[in-house]
Formats: C-alpha cells, structure tokens, sequence
C-alpha cells in the first residue's frame, strides 16, 4: 500500500528472536534502535514511528536521530498512551507482579500469534521461542514504564482510536506539554483493541496519507495555539461524537 518508493522498516523489541539481549531502560533501547537505523539507512532523511507504549521510544529516537544532525521529518505516533509518566514502574517489582506482567505478555503474544496477517519474528508454537518473546516484552514493558517523558519540540503525526481521542485533547492531559510543536491528528473510528485487528487497513491507509501530509507538516512555521477553554470544548465534543451524542 505504502508503494516502493517508501521502504517500511521494522523493529521489535530486543531479544525477541533470543540473538540479541533485552533491554530494561529507556537509554539503552534507544541508542540499540538508532544503531539499527544508522545500519540500514545510514544516510538520508529519515521517519520514525511507534504504536502503542513504543511511541515513547520513537519519540526518543527521533530526538537523538536528530541531536546527531540526521534529518528526521514528522514523528508518527499510532495509538501512544494517553497518560505516559502518570504512574512510573517502580524499580523493584515483587516476583507476584513481574508473573503478571509475564503472563500478560505471554497471552497478548499468543493472541497476536493466532491473527492471519501476524508478523511476529518467531515461531509462537515454539514454547521456548515464545518464552523469549515474553521476557523481551517485559523488558521493554518496564523500560517505557520506568521512563518519564520530557517536551518534544518537532512535529508530530498521530493515529488515534475515537475513544481516546476525547482525552488525547483534554487539557490537563500530558500531551500537550509534550508535544510542543506542530501536530496532525488522524482520528479512527474504532476502540484500542479493534484499532489492530478490523481497522487494519485502515490504519495502513490512514498512514499513507501521514507520510503524504508529512512535508505539509514540516513547513509549518507557526504552530496554532489553543487556549484551555477551547481546547476544553474540543474535548467535549469529540466525546460526544464517540459516544453518540454529538454537540
């Protein structure tokens, strides 16, 4: 869909296939991630995207890319989380939470493993491969759980589901602060589970039109600010809208 003249690369978290260590922290995730980068596109501008938690680290990642004078456009965030850095992992979990966050893990893989159009790097029938998996997705669970965000001053794309559009723009919610710079918001009608399974295609879509739009972005000088009350009223009405009332 994307065509050939946009490559899509794509990145899982360390030590999922069990040929590379996990990472727990923040740092290390990110100086791993934009060493791949510079392996595979060592040149060049570049767009850097993440979904759900690994927003956080694409946000990162667009940062160093360019504090090492890379060209990077538009940071694509599909689905990120309404409130990062609201309630931080402790360091020192109890061996009853790491089980949870292990089994969790585990079923959300399986899960995703049992879907046609999966693309998982390992073989999820596999106990010991999928074993793996889960540790590399705890480790990298508690690396965006242990990380609190800081501003983000370039321009930003973002995929939401309509239900969390309405907190998206709340104004008390961290996103705001977060994201300084000029932002596009692309908004699907559908909730966070069903945003990757029947919406897909839609989310394909909904990215080509990002990456087409991303220059448009780039050029903008002066970002439109909103005051709260407006912003309140934004919020107020997507909800609405998402909830079958509309304003």
């Amino acid at each position: 869909m994307l065509g050939p003249q946009q490559p899509l690369y794509v990145m899982h978290a360390n030590g999922i296939d069990g040929r590379t260590p996990t990472i727990d922290n923040m740092t290390d995730l990110v100086r791993a991630y934009v060493e791949e980068i510079q392996k595979a596109r060592p040149a060049g501008s570049v767009l850097i995207g993440g979904m759900g938690d690994g927003s956080l680290a694409a946000i990162e990642i667009a940062r160093e890319l360019q504090n090492n004078e890379r060209h990077v456009g538009p940071v694509i965030l599909v689905d990120p989380p309404t409130a990062p850095g609201k309630e931080p992992v402790p360091n020192e979990l109890s061996r009853e939470a790491e089980r949870q966050m292990y089994e969790r893990v585990r079923q959300n893989l399986t899960l995703y493993a049992s879907l046609a159009e999966n693309d998982l790097p390992f073989d999820a029938r596999d106990r010991q491969q999928l074993h793996r998996a889960a540790l590399a997705g705890v480790a990298s669970m508690l690396a965006f759980g242990r990380y609190v965000p800081t501003p983000f001053p370039g321009s930003a794309q973002l995929i939401l589901c309509a239900k969390a559009a309405a907190d998206f723009f709340h104004p008390q919610m961290p996103w705001h602060k977060l994201l300084s710079g000029p932002r596009m918001v692309h908004i699907l009608p559908w909730d966070q589970a069903a945003l990757f399974r029947g919406g897909r295609e839609h989310v394909a879509q909904g990215l080509k039109f990002l990456l087409e739009e991303a220059s448009t972005l780039e050029n903008v000088s002066e970002r439109q600010e909103f005051d709260a009350p407006r912003i309140e009223q934004m919020a107020q009405r997507i909800e609405g809208l998402v909830s079958g009332r509309a304003r």
